[in-house]
């Protein structure tokens, strides 16, 4: 036979084997991972505390989250099991634990958050996330703020220059704001042991005394002025908005000598000295203990930024 003709008749039998050959059930791909939360609060149940919480929850697991108030008489068990929203948060009754539902641990006076039974591993990434929050400074800030009469719309008593000193320069309060809470926890009266003082920790220097710099006006004036000029240098070599802001809260926190050194190193190593990132890694090459403070410095503000976001969002 011909090799021509081999070739043909295997690949007509090769055809034929196809057609004959028993076909897998149709299997749908896999779900896309949900990266937004819907959420359902009863007006009734602390309803500030509970929506910034749930806020943060979504955060902190890097989702979106869309708070919707309950409407009298509407039944959203139902449209829990019905998948048209992913969580319930009400007061605590037993029908909860059945029909297909499952509850939360209680706090705040029963409140709990309710999902499907289907996965308790969610439920159980619920309860842990619960138990670390109601321990942590967040709560205890966002508790004392949301209920007791503050609403939610004050950081510190600060808020009226630390606003206009942020304007001036261009950056959210709230950024301004996390600077503080970084530097000395909103108080006026801190100095450490380099003698850097008041609210955003500036160093005394001929035209401000340390004396001087215990007024918040001055202190916020001075110090918010060193971030515009810190940020003016890292937009000038070509960083965005973001990663100028990150090389700035570094320089704020180790000194604009340090920074100037990885930005040589970076350079030199074919490193973009305009990407945080990158320069997160070589800051503690370059810098040791001192670059290692600094990454984790400008990580503590950001985190405290967005949560800021979350509480005072408006």
């Amino acid at each position: 036979m011909k090799k021509g003709t081999r070739i043909f008749l295997f690949v007509i039998l090769a055809a034929l084997a196809l057609m004959l050959t028993p076909q897998h059930p149709y299997m749908e791909e896999d779900p896309e991972v949900k990266n937004e939360m819907l959420c359902v609060l009863y007006p009734d149940m602390h309803y500030g505390l509970n929506n910034a919480l749930v806020q943060k929850f979504a955060y902190d697991l890097s989702i979106d989250a869309e708070v919707i108030n309950a409407k009298p008489g509407a039944n959203y068990l139902d449209s829990l099991r019905m998948h048209t929203v992913d969580l319930v948060i009400m007061k605590y009754n037993d029908s909860l634990e059945r029909g297909g539902l499952m509850a939360s641990r209680m706090f705040m006076d029963s409140t709990v958050w309710v999902t499907l039974n289907t996965s308790p591993q969610n439920m159980r990434t619920v309860n842990l996330w619960i138990n670390d929050i109601e321990g942590s400074s967040y709560y205890d800030h966002t508790r004392r703020s949301l209920m007791k009469g503050r609403g939610g719309r004050s950081i510190s008593q600060y808020d009226y220059l630390v606003k206009r000193n942020a304007a001036r320069i261009g950056w959210d309060w709230r950024l301004v704001s996390a600077v503080i809470a970084a530097e000395s926890n909103f108080k006026t009266w801190v100095q450490s042991n380099a003698g850097a003082t008041g609210l955003m920790q500036v160093m005394p220097s001929e035209e401000y005394d340390a004396d001087t710099l215990v007024d918040p006006a001055v202190n916020l004036a001075v110090g918010t002025f060193k971030l515009f000029k810190y940020q003016r240098t890292y937009l000038a070599m070509g960083a965005d908005s973001s990663n100028s802001v990150k090389l700035t809260l570094a320089g704020y926190n180790g000194g604009q000598g340090r920074m100037k050194a990885c930005v040589e190193y970076a350079q030199e190593n074919g490193i973009d000295p305009t990407n945080w990132d990158e320069m997160a890694e070589i800051l503690p090459v370059v810098c040791f203990h001192a670059g290692e403070q600094m990454v984790a410095y400008v990580n503590r503000v950001v985190d405290k930024y967005g949560e800021y976001c979350i509480l005072y969002n408006y």
